[in-house]
C-alpha cells in the first residue's frame, strides 16, 4: 500500500500557504518581489524534488542585501509598500532554504503576515476567502509538524492520512461559532488596516467640481464603482444621479460659486426612497436620484440648488437614505437671481455670440427659444464621442460648427451658454447617468464611466427644468443595463460584504446591544410560565437520561454480556485490552482460563448463529463476576 511521506506533504502545504500569502498582496508589490517570489517558488519545488536546499551562508547575505536595498528608500509615506515588499522577499528566500520544523513555522508566519499586509490596502470579500483557506491549511500543517518533529522520515497510510486530515480540519471548523460571536462583539475598522499610513485617495474620475471642454482630445473611461443604491427598478430615462451644480464661470471653466440667497426649491410629487452605499472617495457631494428632496443618515449641509454636501469627505464606508422626486421641476418661490444665472465667460466665439443674439431677438417666448435651440443642435448632427475631441482656443465653436463631435461636457457647456446668451438662466448639473440593476441584490450599480453633465434651464412660473442636450447627439447614448451572469453574483457578494462586515461598525454594535436590552426589559412572560417551564424541565431531564441510557444500552443480551466481560478484562489487565482485537485472539494472548471458557461458550453459540441458552448465559455472567472478584 502506498504511503504518504510527512515531509512531502509539509513541503506541498508550505508552498500552498506561501502562495495564499503572496497572491492578495501581489497587485501592490514592486516588480522585484512580484517576480522574485514565483521564481523562488519554482526553484524551491525543484530543490525539494531533488532533496536539496540552498545553504544559509548564501541566503542570509541575500536577505540582508534585500533589506538594505529597500531600507534606502524607506520613509513614513512608504512604510506600507516597503513592509509588503520585504515580507514577500523574506518569504521567497525562506522557501529556498533548509526545511526543518523551525523553518516551516517561519514560512507559515511570513505567509500570514503577507496576507495581513494585503489588508493595509483593501478589505474585501476575497480577503476572507484567502484567510479561511490559509487557516485550514495551517491547521493541517501544524498537526503534521507534530509527526515531523518525532521523525521527519515518517509516512502515513492513506487511512491514517484521512484521520489526520479530519482531525486537523475539525479545529478551524469547531472555532467558527466562536468567530461568529466575536464578529458581533469585537470592534472593527471601516478602513483598510493602517489606512492612515497610505496617502490620500486620488480624486475619482467622473464627478468633477469644474467643467472645461477642450482640455484634452480624449477621455479614458474608468469602470470603477461609484455607489450602489438599493431601490426598485425604475424607467431608464429617470436614472440621473445628481451630485453638484456648476453655476458660474472662472475663466472659461464652469465652476460652483456661492449659491445666491434664495428660498429653498419646492418639489411636487411622490418621492422614491433609495438606500445608498457610496464607495470611498475624497468627494463630499451626496449623490442621489435627480432631484433629491431629503437625505438622512449622514451629517450634511443642504444648498438651495438641491445639492447635499457631507460635512466630511466620504473616505469611509457610509450609508445614507435619500428621497427624490423624479423628473419634476424645481420651483423657486419669489424667483431667482437672474443676473447671477445669466453671467457669461470673458470670451466667446463669434459664431456662438451670433447664434445667441439670433435666439434673443424680441418677440420670442423662452420656451420657443429653447425649442429653436434644440432644433439647432439636432440639425448640426453632432456625434457623441470621447475621442478626437475638439481642443484649442475655441473648442465649443469647433464642437458646434466644425468638428461636430464631443461628449456630455461639450453638449451641456455649449447649450447652457447659448441659453444664457438667449436670456434664459441656466446652470450645469454634474453627476451620473444610468445604472446596472442587480436583480440578485435589488440595487443599482453606478460606475465611473457613467459620469454625466446635463443642464437646468429656468422658466418663470415653472422653475428649473432638466434638459439633457446629449440626448440630441447622433449615435447611441449611454443607457442603463441589468447586470447579468457571474458579474452580478460577484458584485452582490462584494456589496453584502461591505454592508455586513465593513460598514458594520461600533455604533451599530452598540445599537444592537441596546435593542436587545430594550427588548429584554419589555419582555413579559405569561402567568405561571416559569413554574410550568421548571416542571417541564424536571420531567424532561429524567426522560432524556433514560432515553440516552436506552439508546446506548446494547440491543441484545449476548452483546451486553460480552461488553461486561470486556470491561472486567480491562480492569484486570490494564492496557492490554483494546476492544479492536478478536475474542479468540484476545483469549489466546491473555491465557486466562476464565476468558478462555467464556470464549468457548460464547463462540459456540453466537458465532454459529444461535442465541445463548439460559444456562450458558448464567455461566457467562458467573465468569464475569469471577473476573471482577479477582481484580487486582
Amino acid at each position: 500500500m502506498a504511503k504518504l511521506k510527512i515531509e512531502k506533504l509539509l513541503n506541498l502545504l508550505a508552498g500552498c500557504i506561501a502562495l495564499l500569502g503572496y497572491l492578495p498582496l501581489q497587485p501592490y508589490l514592486d516588480p522585484l518581489p512580484s517576480y522574485f517570489f514565483p521564481a523562488s517558488l519554482m526553484i524551491a519545488f525543484y530543490l525539494q524534488r531533488s532533496g536539496r536546499a540552498l545553504p544559509a551562508r548564501l541566503l542570509t547575505p541575500l536577505s540582508i542585501a534585500l533589506f538594505l536595498y529597500y531600507a534606502v528608500g524607506f520613509s513614513m509615506d512608504r512604510l506600507v509598500p516597503v513592509t509588503g515588499d520585504l515580507l514577500v522577499l523574506f518569504l521567497a528566500v525562506r522557501l529556498l532554504g533548509e526545511r526543518s520544523g523551525r523553518h516551516y513555522l517561519q514560512a507559515f508566519a511570513l505567509s500570514l503576515f503577507c496576507l495581513a499586509a494585503s489588508s493595509l490596502y483593501e478589505i474585501s470579500a476575497i480577503f476572507l476567502l484567502y484567510l479561511l483557506l490559509l487557516l485550514l491549511l495551517l491547521a493541517v500543517s501544524l498537526v503534521l509538524l507534530t509527526f515531523h518533529a518525532q521523525d521527519p522520515a515518517i509516512s502515513l497510510t492513506p487511512e491514517q492520512g484521512k484521520r489526520v486530515l479530519s482531525v486537523s480540519l475539525f479545529i478551524p471548523v469547531a472555532s467558527l461559532p466562536i468567530l461568529l460571536v466575536l464578529f458581533v462583539l469585537l470592534p472593527r475598522t471601516q478602513y483598510p488596516l493602517w489606512h492612515f499610513l497610505n496617502g490620500a485617495a486620488g480624486k475619482k474620475t467622473g464627478l468633477s467640481d469644474s467643467v472645461q471642454p477642450g482640455e484634452t482630445a480624449s477621455v479614458t473611461e474608468v469602470k470603477g464603482a461609484v455607489l450602489r443604491a438599493v431601490t426598485g427598478k425604475l424607467p431608464e430615462e429617470k436614472l440621473y444621479w445628481r451630485g453638484i451644480v456648476l453655476n458660474g464661470f472662472r475663466g472659461n471653466s464652469w465652476v460652483r460659486l456661492p449659491v445666491p440667497e434664495e428660498l429653498p426649491p419646492v418639489q411636487r410629487g411622490s418621492a422614491v426612497v433609495q438606500e445608498i452605499y457610496p464607495e470611498r472617495s475624497q468627494n463630499s457631494y451626496l449623490l442621489a436620484l435627480n432631484t433629491p428632496r431629503s437625505i438622512t443618515g449622514v451629517r450634511h449641509d443642504e444648498a438651495n440648488d438641491a445639492v447635499f454636501i457631507s460635512r466630511r469627505p466620504l473616505d469611509r464606508k457610509v450609508k445614507y437614505v435619500a428621497a427624490s422626486v423624479l423628473g419634476g421641476a424645481l420651483e423657486v418661490k419669489r424667483g431667482i437671481d437672474r443676473d447671477f444665472y445669466l453671467q457669461l465667460p470673458a470670451t466667446l466665439p463669434e459664431r456662438m455670440l451670433a447664434k445667441g443674439r439670433e435666439l434673443a431677438r424680441a418677440g420670442l417666448d423662452p420656451r420657443e427659444r429653447m425649442r429653436l435651440l434644440e432644433g439647432f443642435f439636432r440639425n448640426q448632427r453632432i456625434t457623441y464621442a470621447n475621442t478626437d475631441l475638439p481642443v484649442g482656443p475655441q473648442p465649443l465653436d469647433s464642437f458646434l460648427f466644425d468638428k461636430r463631435r464631443g461628449n456630455c461636457e461639450y453638449f451641456a457647456s455649449s447649450y447652457a451658454t447659448l441659453l444664457r446668451l438667449a436670456g434664459i438662466p441656466s446652470r450645469l448639473v454634474g453627476g451620473y447617468r444610468g445604472g446596472s440593476y442587480n436583480d440578485m441584490g435589488g440595487y443599482y450599480l453606478v460606475t465611473e464611466d457613467m459620469a454625466h453633465v446635463w443642464v437646468e434651464a429656468y422658466l418663470d412660473g415653472a422653475g428649473w427644468q432638466t434638459v439633457d442636450p446629449s440626448a440630441w447627439a447622433v449615435g447611441a447614448a449611454r443607457r442603463g443595463a441589468a447586470a447579468r451572469g457571474l458579474s452580478m453574483y460577484v458584485d452582490a457578494v462584494s456589496f453584502y460584504w461591505d454592508k455586513a462586515v465593513v460598514s458594520y461598525d461600533l455604533d451599530k454594535q452598540i445599537a444592537l446591544v441596546r435593542r436587545a436590552g430594550n427588548k429584554a426589559r419589555d419582555l413579559r412572560l405569561p402567568d405561571g410560565f416559569v413554574r410550568g417551564a421548571m416542571a417541564l424541565l424536571f420531567l424532561a431531564l429524567p426522560a432524556a437520561g433514560i432515553g440516552y441510557w436506552l439508546r446506548k444500552r446494547p440491543a441484545s443480551r449476548e452483546e451486553r454480556v460480552l461488553r461486561s466481560m470486556l470491561r472486567a478484562a480491562r480492569k484486570r489487565y490494564p492496557g492490554e485490552v483494546s476492544g479492536e482485537e478478536g475474542l479468540f485472539e484476545l483469549s489466546a494472548r491473555l491465557g486466562d482460563p476464565r476468558i478462555r471458557e467464556f470464549t468457548a461458550i460464547y463462540g459456540a453459540a453466537v458465532y454459529r448463529d444461535r442465541p445463548l441458552r439460559r444456562e450458558e448465559l448464567a455461566r457467562l455472567k458467573e465468569i464475569v463476576r469471577e473476573l471482577r472478584q479477582h481484580d487486582p
